[in-house]
């Protein structure tokens, strides 16, 4: 019987893709790189660790990167809003008795926008970000820790992303993942493909489908 659920923030609940990606163009940009933002995109929800060698191999240039992004996020992230459904999901999920908890690449200094946005307090069992963890996202370490914390087996657990990063993630701990397309990265054959259980619109959609009483097996 499923009795948890670990959502992703970023693109999943709330729509700051693309301020991500563009706080990362300047960023790179400032050490005199240019990825295209479509390249950058598609790296979006993997930890900062991962993301910057995709674009710049000098360690101390990429520590500078990772720097500036923290910078130039912080300028844009009060344009980032809840997606469709992602406030209602949570409190759905809490009403109806579901551990929730919060599995993120999303530093710490963004997690207070991000919960007073979503009206989350008080309706979510904890929080796991990247910053916790040796290995960030497509590893499993970020999911692993939150079962550990959750008291909860693989089996009892299920994970909504936005991203095959998400996705990748999650199944290497073993836990199943429905995806939503509100990251804009991905089509829905690339997340099926990468192994999400079920794909949907946003969590409007997902609310609607009757999540997550429809992964349970019948009798």
């Amino acid at each position: 019987m499923i009795r948890t659920i670990l959502l992703d923030i970023d693109g999943t609940l709330m729509d700051t893709n693309y301020l991500h990606v563009e706080a990362w163009e300047q960023a790179f940009e400032e050490v005199g790189e240019r990825p295209p933002r479509y390249r950058i995109h598609h790296q979006v929800g993997k930890g900062s660790d991962r993301l910057i060698p995709e674009f710049v191999e000098d360690g101390e240039a990429g520590e500078r990167v990772s720097e500036l992004h923290g910078e130039f996020y912080a300028k844009l992230q009060d344009r980032g809003h809840p997606l469709p459904g992602a406030k209602e999901l949570i409190a759905s999920l809490a009403d109806r008795g579901y551990e929730v908890w919060f599995a993120t690449s999303a530093k710490p200094e963004e997690l207070e926008h991000h919960m007073e946005e979503l009206e989350a307090e008080g309706k979510v069992a904890g929080v796991v970000s990247s910053e916790e963890v040796e290995g960030t996202k497509p590893a499993p370490d970020i999911f692993e820790l939150a079962l550990e914390r959750a008291g909860s087996s693989s089996e009892e657990t299920v994970a909504v992303g936005d991203s095959v990063w998400d996705v990748e993630s999650a199944k290497e701990a073993g836990v199943r993942t429905v995806a939503v397309m509100t990251g804009g990265a991905f089509s829905r054959a690339e997340l099926e493909e990468a192994g999400a259980f079920a794909v949907y619109e946003d969590c409007a959609e997902l609310l609607e489908a009757g999540f997550p009483e429809e992964l349970e097996p019948t009798a």
